[in-house]
């Protein structure tokens, strides 16, 4: 199958002609991630208010310096989680705009709309997916 898609005014299809995701879906889809995005926006910007509003450590004892450095870390590691999911989110809402919105990275078949319903920034099938897994490389 082609990763590629050809649009039509209800349907997209695939270049050898099979019907793939109706526009309603794609639609359903962007909509899904445009919110995720936003919601992943607020949190960014929550973490740095909290960033912003710890106390300074140099009037702090030493549990309380170890316990500031432990939360600033955790609150890094968060933030570099949600940026990933926003990158990864544009990559998809990219992809739509290009036509290959639901096509896997690895073997260019069509990713299964209950997939992209559980995570609609998938960007390969569970069956590769389980592959990278299982060799360590997952992306």
């Amino acid at each position: 199958m082609s990763g590629k898609f050809v649009g039509d005014k209800h349907l997209l299809f695939s270049l050898e002609g099979e019907d793939l995701m109706d526009t309603k879906s794609l639609e359903n889809f962007r909509k899904i991630l445009l919110e995720r995005r936003m919601e992943l926006q607020t949190d960014l910007q929550r973490k740095s208010n909290e960033e912003a509003g710890q106390d300074r450590l140099e009037t702090m004892d030493t549990a309380d310096q170890a316990d500031s450095n432990y939360t600033a870390d955790y609150n890094i590691k968060i933030k570099e989680i949600l940026v990933r999911e926003v990158r990864e989110i544009d990559e998809a809402l990219e992809k739509m705009r290009n036509g290959d919105y639901g096509i896997c990275e690895s073997c260019d078949e069509e990713i299964p709309e209950g997939r992209l319903k559980a995570r609609p920034n998938a960007r390969f099938c569970i069956r590769c997916k389980d592959e990278m897994e299982k060799r360590g490389s997952v992306k």
